[in-house]
């Protein structure tokens, strides 16, 4: 006999899905009787007694936050409750299917994942002014309804329950969700906010982009890998400050026309003349910043370009790129130093690239600038012996006085050319260091000299 929940939904086997949650079944609505009756699916609790009862409640409060909520881009609960055995079930309209069955068709097609994303960002801006906050989004819980549009499922337990009966094992059944959960939700899931959701939603915009899973947060050049690295950056704060502010980023990436005759070396002219003012518009940065993240660092072509506009932006232009994304002006640093360290440039135009670097250490003061400018800079005044910029070496090196710059700053001698090094630092500039750099650069110094 079949099963009926609720006194209305009518079950058929055999199932057709299962999850970390439970088991998903075709079932009809008696509520729905004769022609307007419509398959729904039902998620039901594979065994309450493997979940928390803590998580079980969170859960059950959740339903009652969404059962009253009407939104076309947010999988309706047309009811919910418990089995005589305690198991908790929700019912919902039957799908086409998941994202996971469509992402072929979407990958590299950016209009159709445009549309995607603004649906899905839709729904998630619906229930963010609502303070709730999904904490699961996957391919797998953005689901394509009868009608075509798309919608977000499962809200709620899957991270929960899963984290409660597998995150402990050695095999992680759960490790699919883990791709697209953010960092700070793995060390706090109850007070993560909506960001974890931006976290989520550039997830599943890299899976798209690259069309696999996205294992790790690499991304291809292109006009849609910064949108992604600041979506997912591993900072909270340094991501976007909303799925609004997401989805603004994203069709402007995707909307833009862009000449197909202007290399990368016509952009550089272009926003050299706006970013090298003094106090250039933040539009122009933000430009700027936008075009160096899409830049192909393997490029020779790109590379230049960037080393032709980058150096010539003011303080207070690298103050405004740091403030706005840390991760994102690191990235751009350290290709941009990558190109110095390993190009031949003009005599003098090595000292506008050394003292760009100088610059931006102090501006940033941060230990990852400092490494990728020292280690590019020794590489760059040995090669031109531009004494010039064995100078701005030196005295970047005389402002460092606390342990992890100064362990930055060893890093990047050591994996320079020794070389290149000993020309650098002379037996009176290194007298003139603190003495938590004097000591290390000694060693490394008479360790290569045996």
């Amino acid at each position: 006999m079949a099963r009926t929940l609720g006194g209305r939904f009518v079950l058929e086997e055999p199932r057709i899905g299962h999850g970390g949650f439970g088991d998903v079944y075709r079932a009809m609505d008696r509520k729905q009787p004769g022609r307007n009756a419509a398959p729904v699916a039902v998620k039901l609790m594979r065994d309450a007694s493997m979940v928390d009862p803590e998580a079980v409640r969170r859960f059950e409060r959740e339903l009652r936050l969404l059962e009253p909520i009407r939104h076309p881009n947010i999988v309706p609960i047309l009811g919910h409750g418990k089995t005589p055995a305690g198991a908790i079930w929700y019912a919902m309209p039957l799908a086409q299917g998941s994202l996971v069955d469509f992402a072929e068709e979407l990958h590299g097609r950016n209009a159709l994942i445009l549309d995607l994303m603004r649906q899905v960002g839709a729904g998630l801006t619906h229930i963010h002014d609502r303070k709730i906050y999904h904490r699961d989004l996957k391919p797998g819980n953005i689901l394509r309804l009868a009608d075509g549009v798309w919608a977000i499922a499962d809200f709620g337990l899957a991270v929960d329950a899963e984290r409660a009966t597998t995150a402990l094992t050695s095999t992680l059944r759960g490790i699919g969700t883990a791709w697209y959960t953010a960092p700070e939700q793995w060390r706090d899931a109850r007070n993560v906010n909506h960001l974890a959701d931006v976290f989520g939603l550039g997830k599943v915009l890299q899976e798209l982009v690259i069309g696999d899973a996205p294992v790790t947060n690499e991304v291809p050049p292109g006009p849609l890998r910064p949108i992604v690295q600041r979506a997912i950056a591993e900072r909270p704060e340094h991501r976007y400050a909303s799925v609004r502010d997401f989805l603004a980023a994203l069709a402007t990436a995707i909307e833009t026309p862009r000449d197909g005759w202007e290399s990368a070396e016509g952009t550089a002219e272009r926003l050299l003349e706006r970013v090298r003012l003094p106090k250039a518009a933040e539009v122009d940065l933000d430009e700027l910043a936008t075009w160096a993240l899409a830049l192909d660092e393997s490029d020779t072509d790109d590379m230049t370009a960037l080393a032709r506009v980058l150096p010539w932006i003011s303080t207070r232009s690298i103050h405004y790129l740091w403030a706005a994304d840390p991760a994102g002006f690191q990235r751009i640093f350290r290709h941009y130093s990558k190109h110095v360290e390993t190009t031949g440039f003009g005599f003098e135009y090595c000292d506008v690239l050394a003292d760009f670097s100088r610059r931006a250490v102090k501006e940033t003061d941060d230990s990852d600038v400092l490494r990728e400018a020292i280690r590019s800079l020794v590489e760059l005044g040995h090669r031109h012996s531009r004494w010039r910029v064995r100078g701005v070496v030196t005295t970047i090196l005389q402002g460092i006085r606390k342990p992890e710059p100064a362990l930055a700053a060893v890093e990047a001698l050591r994996a320079a050319d020794v070389e290149a090094v000993e020309w650098t630092l002379s037996e009176f500039s290194i007298r003139s260091l603190p003495p938590i750099l004097r000591n290390e650069i000694n060693m490394l110094l008479s360790a290569a000299s045996r």
